[in-house]
Order: structure tokens, then C-alpha cells, then sequence
């Protein structure tokens, strides 16, 4: 799920938010922790959306930047936030 840093091609991710880190409701610009299959820890997600919580399920589709200032992130084209359906993240998002 997760490609090697340094490609650009565009991938699709589906994780939990760990934590919304920050979010601008007039924008809907956002910096999201997400907890990542096959990752250990978890990553940052930049990307738009109108309402985000942790606890939430996200797909994103977009590529890899590795910022200067913050490291690798994922700088998603496309975020969509479901509810959570597991019990984890239902454990999460109370």
C-alpha cells in the first residue's frame, strides 16, 4: 500500500486518523496522523476536508513529498472521511 519515498506516481491510501493535528474550517486544509497498514509509525496526511476527527476512516489518493522542513508526508488530491465501522475505531473516536 505504502511505495517507496521519492516516487511521484499518484496511490491510494485507507487508514484510521490517529489524531487531527490541524484543521482550518474555513479552507478545509488539514494535517492529519494516520495509522498506516504495514507502517509502524504513523504518517502525516496533508490534504481538504470540510470536517475531520480522529477516530475516522480516510481515503486518500495522492503521492509522497518529503519536506524539507517536516520530513515524508502524503499530500493528498483526493481525502474522503467515513465513520468508523471497526471497534478500534469506535474505541477512538469517544
Amino acid at each position: 500500500m505504502v511505495q517507496a519515498p521519492g516516487i511521484s506516481s499518484t496511490e491510494v491510501l485507507a487508514d484510521l486518523v490517529e489524531r487531527v493535528t490541524f484543521h482550518n474550517a474555513e479552507s478545509g486544509f488539514c494535517v492529519l496522523r494516520v495509522k498506516a497498514r504495514g507502517q509502524r509509525d504513523l504518517i502525516t496526511v496533508l490534504g481538504h476536508a470540510a470536517m475531520i476527527s480522529a477516530g475516522e476512516f480516510v481515503q486518500a489518493s495522492g503521492a509522497w513529498v518529503n519536506d524539507r522542513t517536516h520530513g515524508l508526508q502524503f499530500r493528498a488530491s483526493f481525502l474522503r472521511a467515513t465513520a468508523p465501522t471497526t471497534t478500534e475505531g469506535i474505541d477512538g473516536a469517544v
